[in-house]
């Protein structure tokens, strides 16, 4: 059987392949073009150099993740009308670039993520009791609305803002990043809606569409951690007590499966779909639970997190695919980011089970792959409602970089020297 670490370098010589200049297109069809965001881009593929660079120490692959680096440094004055948000906009390249500097020890690249966390502070605008951001509506290429509206989830709006300017306070990028962070939680505080089970947040102000998610990416969940971290970083009992409430408000729309539960992908579906991921999923949820159970000691917040990784055994995973665990293997929704969330548990825990999940998502993972010259690949649906659109993708969120992170980071387990960047939603930053 192939080795872990074995496969995470055949995914790097498939990104390789790809390359076009300093960095990659962002997928193996010969008219793709390169991206630098950390979802889809370069941005993703450096963190994976990064972390073979300190399993190995092999000084080629921190110059290829430099070489990245510097490109990106080039590229950042002619980002026009760039979003804000931690996925594709400038609290990707904040993260990124935060941590080339942090690992390298090169100014030019701290630097470049000031650049970029000034730009997320001249986009502020003052709304209401805090701070918040207006820009197109995101998705439009799939919803067909780009009106500009106020985001405050997680993987694109202000939630997200919040665990960016967290992680640049800790870095010491910014001296009013925590003020900043603070603003934009006054914000969100005012914006939560009340229901009789907790606060929820939807996307964005004046939702255009029928889309109330309850789980990490664009739902509550997402914005009670961010208010979570924040407590931690303030002290302030207003964010942990949102938090709980957003908590309560998330396990209030679980289902149960098997003997587990899952929290619906959108509260507004007459036939609920149940994603496994980081994003609509216990990978992402699980989070928030398990840093409450970690701030709070309450045991309902343990209790809460056992059920829903349950119900992901409940729904057969990741051997089974269901509705909402299609063929995507990816670090956002697919089994990439099942494993990680698994490895932490283990971590957390000491429980075998949590490795035993671990490893059967890489299972499933290498039984998926193609190889061709040397290199592996996987060829997924990014989109649920897209299943014959299938692409071999590079990049970390959705492709080869983000599924290798997690192989190289079980095969590191296994030997006794882990290693992982842990992104600012991630409960161990620094780990």
């Amino acid at each position: 059987m192939t080795g872990y670490g074995q496969a995470a370098r055949e995914a790097l010589n498939f990104i390789e392949s790809q390359r076009t200049g300093a960095v990659w297109r962002t997928n193996d069809h010969p008219k793709a073009r390169p991206a630098y965001s950390l979802y889809h881009g370069a941005g993703g593929v450096i963190l994976l150099l990064l972390e073979l660079h300190a399993q190995s120490g092999e000084a080629e692959l921190m110059e290829r993740a430099l070489a990245a680096g510097d490109e990106i440094l080039a590229q950042l004055p002619t980002f026009e009308d760039l979003s804000i948000n931690s996925s594709t906009g400038w609290g990707g390249y904040v993260f990124v670039l935060g941590e080339l500097a942090r690992i390298s020890g090169l100014a030019r690249y701290r630097e470049g993520a000031t650049f970029c966390l000034r730009k997320i502070r001249e986009l502020a605008q003052p709304l209401g009791a805090g701070v918040g951001w207006i820009e197109p509506a995101p998705f439009a290429d799939i919803t067909g609305f780009s009106e500009p509206r106020e985001v405050y989830d997680q993987s694109v709006g202000s939630a997200g803002v919040i665990l960016t300017l967290l992680y640049a306070a800790r870095e010491g990028l910014d001296d009013g990043a925590l003020a900043l962070a603070v603003a934009a939680a006054e914000r969100l505080l005012e914006v939560a809606e009340p229901t009789p089970d907790g606060l929820r947040w939807r996307m964005m102000a004046d939702m255009p569409f029928q889309f109330t998610a309850p789980n990490f990416a664009h739902g509550g969940a997402g914005v009670g951690y961010a208010l979570l971290q924040l407590h931690r970083a303030t002290g302030e009992p207003r964010y942990l007590e949102a938090a709980i409430d957003a908590a309560r408000y998330a396990m209030s729309r679980s289902h149960p499966v098997g003997s587990g539960r899952l929290v619906c992908h959108n509260e507004d579906t007459r036939k609920p779909i149940f994603y496994l991921g980081a994003c609509h999923g216990p990978a992402g949820t699980g989070r928030l639970l398990l840093e409450l159970h970690a701030v709070t000691g309450d045991a309902q917040w343990a209790q809460a997190l056992e059920q829903l990784v349950a119900g992901i055994k409940g729904a057969g995973a990741p051997e089974a695919r269901s509705a909402g665990f299609w063929n995507n293997h990816g670090q956002c929704c697919g089994d990439a980011g099942v494993g990680e969330f698994a490895l932490l548990l283990a971590r957390r825990t000491g429980k075998a089970e949590y490795l035993d999940l671990a490893r059967r998502c890489a299972a499933v993972i290498l039984d998926s792959s193609e190889t061709s010259g040397g290199g592996r690949f996987w060829r997924q649906a990014e989109h649920r409602d897209r299943p014959e659109f299938v692409q071999a993708q590079t990049g970390y969120m959705q492709g080869a970089a983000g599924i290798a992170s997690f192989l190289q980071h079980l095969g590191g387990v296994e030997r006794g020297r882990a290693v992982k960047l842990s992104m600012p939603d991630w409960p161990d930053m620094g780990a």
